[in-house]
């Protein structure tokens, strides 16, 4: 027997490493270790982000319309800020060449082409401001490659209108069709700066105006073109 409160003579105490909560303890310390996620910043981390890319551009597949060129690749685009210092990729369209190294903006080039082929809608040619249009009358081409021209212009292939901005294109276009249809009514348009060449027009050089095509009679809207259309239905 023994005096409650003290312990017996022959009472040991468990050694250190036999503490079932020490024991616990360290589990746990090692399991928050073993669960927690991997420093990204860590060289090991940083590595393997890298190879996992350089094997993206190994073996990933090129998209249509776009090539390729690895670091040591001569893409031969004498603008390309990429040429033969970093593996890159080029769109293959006559008009553009654009050259970018990030995959991510295939789907966002190809995007742009879609939506520009939309607005020009055939009436338009457009050229980036690495590549030349052949024109040499054009006021974009002396400035082709200068870090001062970084849009794309756009020229029409109906007349020689060119510009830089695509509401421009739009607008532009519109007026064609405008004249198309004026064509189809059997007239021809003419603007103040223009003359007609009617000897006895009041029209010319003072106002836009339109002049018949069979008769040379001349009319200053569009209503009054179809009111003598029907002239020459009856005749």
């Amino acid at each position: 027997m023994f005096a409650p409160g003290l312990p017996p003579t022959n009472f040991l105490p468990p050694a250190r490493d036999e503490n079932p909560l020490a024991s616990l303890a360290a589990n746990l310390n090692l399991n928050k270790r073993s669960l927690s996620p991997p420093d990204a910043n860590s060289p090991e981390a940083k590595k393997q982000r890298l190879h996992h890319s350089m094997r993206m551009l190994k073996d990933e597949p090129v998209p249509e319309g776009y090539v390729r060129f690895r670091f040591n690749e001569d893409c031969r685009y004498p603008h390309c800020g990429y040429r033969e210092h970093q593996t890159h990729f080029h769109c293959m369209r006559q008009d553009c060449g654009y050259s970018f190294c990030d995959k991510t903006r295939f789907v966002q080039h190809t995007a742009r082409h879609e939506r520009l082929d939309t607005l020009m809608g055939g009436d338009f040619q457009q050229y980036r401001a690495n590549v030349p249009c052949g024109r040499a009358q054009c006021a974009y081409t002396s400035s082709l490659g200068s870090m001062q021209n970084k849009a794309s212009h756009f020229h029409c292939l109906k007349c020689d209108f060119v510009c830089t901005d695509t509401n421009k294109v739009v607008a532009h276009r519109r007026q064609h069709a405008k004249l198309d249809s004026i064509a189809a009514a059997g007239f021809q348009k003419f603007t103040p700066s223009q003359p007609c060449g009617g000897v006895q027009c009041q029209h010319s050089g003072k106002q836009t105006h339109y002049h018949c095509l069979q008769c040379q009679y001349a009319v200053l809207g569009l209503a009054q073109m179809s009111a003598h259309k029907y002239r020459h239905m009856d005749t």
